[in-house]
């Protein structure tokens, strides 16, 4: 008996073993595997530009003409691909969806007076790295009226394809005064905004105010947003979007309401943050293909040969 009971106990010990060393062998597999894909990243993937298309729909008492390109992914094994993808969607329909497809009670009391929606929406992948991607979404939209109520906008998505998270400005810089010099000195430089954007103290103050959103009184008629994309060469546009809330629908607003300058990535190197998108930026290489839009519409009232910008050009002397 006792003897059949050593054996039982080998045996029982043999079979852990056994199970044990498959367990570390599956491990270590997998964690080859990880470590090898988090390395090489994606190489293969595609970008699929779309559009989102309506003109004169019956759905509405007014005109609708709204044409909203936007990024699609795929190529890529992974759960993050729905949520990129949903991420890119919504943020190039972000002011269709706002002025026009799920209005709140203060735009459809606009509503009731709106003669036309049009929006017109394009998108730029100028970074694709096999870690990273860049978008950057530029947006002429007119609520009410293409004639009186135009705006040019941007904004940006800058994700990360190995987790699906996006970085924010804030995420990655330091904003403050010291970043805001460097900011605002650029800016004046570059010489698009004239006198508007000087590196001084109460340009600076104003503007960190507004990087931070801190500034409640300006927030209380537009949306004050920060964005960033990268450009083919790893180095940065950074600007500033401020578009006009309902309480600010009033006619001869300014037209552009961006302010953006590009820099050179070694010069914004002192305001990194500890964020691991540095660790992907350092690595990253161009890769993956972006295809065009196999059937993209124009917009009738907000192309650029469009006739409202003649007329808006001889009356308002907008260029």
């Amino acid at each position: 008996m006792e003897t059949r009971q050593k054996k039982n106990v080998r045996s029982g010990l043999w079979i852990g073993v056994v199970v044990l060393v498959g367990a570390i062998g599956f491990m270590l597999a997998g964690y080859r595997f990880y470590n090898n894909r988090t390395s090489n990243g994606y190489q293969d993937y595609t970008v699929q530009k779309e559009q989102y298309y309506v003109e004169y729909s019956d759905q509405y008492d007014y005109w609708d003409v709204v044409t909203v390109e936007y990024p699609v992914l795929s190529g890529i094994a992974g759960d993050q691909v729905e949520s990129v993808n949903t991420l890119l969607y919504d943020t190039a329909m972000e002011k269709v969806n706002y002025w026009h497809l799920f209005p709140n009670e203060e735009v459809k009391k606009i509503q009731e007076d709106y003669k036309i929606y049009s929006s017109d929406v394009h998108c730029e992948i100028p970074f694709h790295s096999q870690y990273l991607m860049s978008v950057h979404f530029q947006e002429t939209y007119a609520p009410g009226s293409p004639v009186n109520f135009v705006h040019r906008t941007q904004r940006s998505v800058n994700v990360n394809l190995m987790t699906g998270e996006q970085y924010m400005l804030s995420d990655i810089f330091e904003i403050n005064d010291d970043f805001m010099g460097v900011w605002c000195e650029q800016v004046e430089s570059e010489g698009v905004y004239n006198d508007l954007i000087v590196n001084d103290e109460d340009t600076r103050e104003t503007f960190l105010t507004w990087f931070l959103d801190e500034d409640e009184e300006t927030a209380e008629n537009y949306w004050l947003k920060p964005f960033f994309y990268l450009d083919e060469y790893k180095n940065f546009v950074i600007g500033l979007s401020y578009d006009p809330k309902p309480s600010k629908m009033i006619n001869a607003l300014p037209i552009n309401n961006s302010f953006y300058a590009y820099f050179e990535s070694s010069d914004l190197m002192p305001y990194r943050t500890d964020s691991e998108f540095w660790d992907w930026y350092d690595q990253s290489e161009t890769t993956g293909e972006i295809l065009a839009c196999t059937d993209l519409h124009d917009n009738l009232w907000l192309s650029e040969d469009s006739s409202v910008w003649e007329y808006l050009k001889r009356v308002r002397g907008v260029e």
